[in-house]
């Protein structure tokens, strides 16, 4: 009886603790859809340092499969890509790569801000090789020279 009762008590802390180390992983997951689903949608594009750094771009549209658009003025598409965000991190975490930068192993890492319909990101450019970053490392604050880019946003309003 004793050592069915030891058995038990060591089945149920072994139960226990194999569900403490999912949870920060579920944690995580559920964090990271909800941050996905409010992120998506369209962004106009408000202010942007160094100017002229998102080209023609006047919009960002992001899609709960993690891919985004850049649209300009006519709403045409300039260039798409994928995008990864962890807000679990402080500063939380956006890195996005262009489909073409994806062919030569470009990214861009950066950090991130979302306040209601205001999202303010910033990057910094570079390459993958053999695992190794090449690059600035990842930005904590949102200003230049830190980053190569800082982008501030606003959710666009439908029926315009």
């Amino acid at each position: 009886m004793k050592s069915t009762l030891s058995t038990l008590v060591v089945l149920a802390f072994g139960v226990g603790a194999m569900a403490d180390d999912s949870m920060p992983k579920d944690a995580k997951s559920i964090a990271i859809a909800q941050s996905v689903e409010t992120l998506a949608g369209t962004w106009d594009i408000v202010a942007v340092q160094p100017a002229g750094s998102t080209k023609e771009a006047k919009q960002l549209v992001f899609r709960k499969d993690h891919s985004y658009t850049a649209l300009d003025a006519s709403s045409n598409e300039l260039w798409s890509g994928t995008y990864d965000l962890d807000p679990t991190k402080t500063p939380k975490v956006f890195d996005h790569r262009s489909y073409e930068s994806l062919k030569t192993g470009g990214d861009a890492l950066g950090v991130y801000e979302l306040d209601g319909d205001k999202l303010r990101f910033c990057c910094v450019v570079g390459t993958w090789q053999e695992k190794q970053w090449t690059g600035k490392p990842r930005p904590t604050e949102f200003k230049l020279p830190a980053a190569d880019v800082v982008l501030e946003l606003r959710r666009a309003q439908t029926g315009k």
